[in-house]
């Protein structure tokens, strides 16, 4: 009887014949066991080749002798006595030449070196230095920063869950242009106990200009169900303008001696109240337009890779990671060059009031000079369109706008008018779609 493989003439070559077959087979077996070994060590080489598991060379650091940098710092935790993960890594840095802000949102998954430690989550930087010593993680983090950045922290201020909400309700609440519909778990009362899964539900934060309390804004800061770390980034950038507003609107800055027993309850830094009031005539000069955002994005500053512990992070590209710190620490080019900015003239035709405002703040958000058309009695439009009153092909910012706005060709009118109010005319329509960031929609 034969099985197909074997199949013998007689007894004994048929023997002869399985045994080579076997040995064939056992041979080809280990040819496709060695090479998806070499395909594994192929990976790792080629990880390393990207510089991960390698000490990288410190940064070169940036000459910042006219600029004072602040270190701002939530922890992912409501128990002050626990230091818990860095949650929120903010660096704002005051320009004292040109009278400006800029602002840095690191991702807490950035895979740095910490120095004297390893590489890891630079979230995790603040947390191993308390463990060494009681009062050296801001210490650690911000060598961790100089290190990996090559900037030079002068200040930090850190809060938790509980003090960030303090703060924003102090004020009485911060004014948000929701551009990007927002949808997470949220708790559906702020006592409730957050362990029981029956104490949350499904929320979406709907685009158009909202009045936010702690309990909302911190939601707002944190969510990433529908985004990811780098949309967080700027949406917390969006919370620091909004409070900044807001204490200039109180007059905060005049009172910094009578508050400030009260401001260093909530915060722990080691900004002292003489060095505040020497800051202080700078902040009440500024303007939220005079302030400069910055992120890092996928695929050019960071790319993803798995750590060895299993954990996903971020790790940096070194050239583009140079030239995000250069454009940061670079003075604004209006400043530089002497121009004004591109005008743009909001008209809003819409039927809802607040998107007016929504389209504002974005364009605010690119270094527009933007106004509202305050009569609100336009006719109602169906569609978004863009006129021209420049005329210009050569740095014209028209095509930057149809992006914003996402409006077609067909849907812009070249005026140009030599005694233009704005440069241009930008009538929202009914089919105003605000969000252009990489934010999935609402499920509902």
């Amino acid at each position: 009887m034969t099985n197909g493989l074997c199949d013998p003439a007689s007894r004994w070559s048929g023997f002869i014949l399985c045994v080579r077959f076997y040995n064939r087979f056992m041979m080809a077996a280990r040819i496709v066991l060695f090479l998806l070994l070499l395909g594994s060590v192929s990976r790792v080489i080629a990880q390393q080749d990207d510089g991960v598991g390698e000490i990288p060379e410190p940064m070169p650091i940036v000459d910042t002798s006219d600029i004072t940098h602040f270190l701002l710092l939530g922890s992912d935790t409501t128990n002050s006595a626990n230091s818990g993960r860095t949650d929120v890594i903010l660096i704002v840095s005051l320009n004292h030449t040109h009278g400006t802000v800029s602002m840095l949102s690191v991702p807490r998954d950035l895979y740095v070196y910490i120095p004297e430690w390893e590489q890891q989550r630079i979230n995790t930087a603040y947390a191993h230095g308390e463990m060494i010593e009681a009062g050296f993680g801001p210490d650690l983090l911000i060598e961790t920063i100089h290190y990996n950045l090559g900037l030079e922290i002068d200040f930090y201020a850190r809060v938790d869950f509980n003090d960030f909400r303090q703060i924003i309700d102090s004020v009485g609440g911060v004014d948000i242009a929701v551009d990007c519909a927002i949808e997470d778990w949220r708790l559906r009362e702020p006592d409730l106990d957050p362990t029981d899964e029956d104490n949350w539900e499904m929320f979406t934060l709907p685009v158009g200009v909202h009045r936010m309390d702690g309990n909302l804004a911190l939601w707002y800061a944190r969510s990433r169900r529908t985004s990811s770390d780098f949309d967080r980034g700027h949406r917390q950038q969006q919370l620091i303008r909004a409070l900044w507003r807001e204490l200039l609107k109180l007059g905060v800055y005049d009172q910094a001696v009578d508050i400030w027993p009260q401001a260093v309850e909530l915060v722990e830094t080691d900004i002292t109240l003489e060095d505040a009031l020497t800051l202080i005539p700078f902040a009440v000069r500024l303007d939220t337009s005079q302030f400069s955002t910055f992120t890092f994005k996928m695929d050019r500053e960071v790319k993803h890779w798995r750590a060895p512990d299993g954990a996903s992070v971020l790790i940096p590209q070194r050239e583009a990671l140079v030239r995000l710190i250069r454009d940061y620490m670079a003075p604004p080019v209006a400043s530089q060059a002497g121009k004004t900015m591109t005008s743009v003239q909001i008209v809003n035709a819409t039927g809802r009031t607040d998107l007016a405002q929504v389209a504002a703040e974005r364009l605010a958000w690119e270094g527009y000079n933007v106004s509202v058309d305050p009569d609100v009695s336009r006719i109602f439009k169906q569609y978004t369109s863009i006129v021209d009153h420049t005329g210009r092909v050569k740095g014209s910012d028209l095509e930057a706008l149809r992006a914003i706005f996402h409006v077609p060709a067909q849907a812009i009118e070249v005026l140009p008018d030599p005694d233009r109010i704005a440069d241009y005319e930008v009538i929202l329509g009914a089919n105003y779609y605000a969000c252009t960031r990489d934010v999935l929609p609402p499920a509902g």
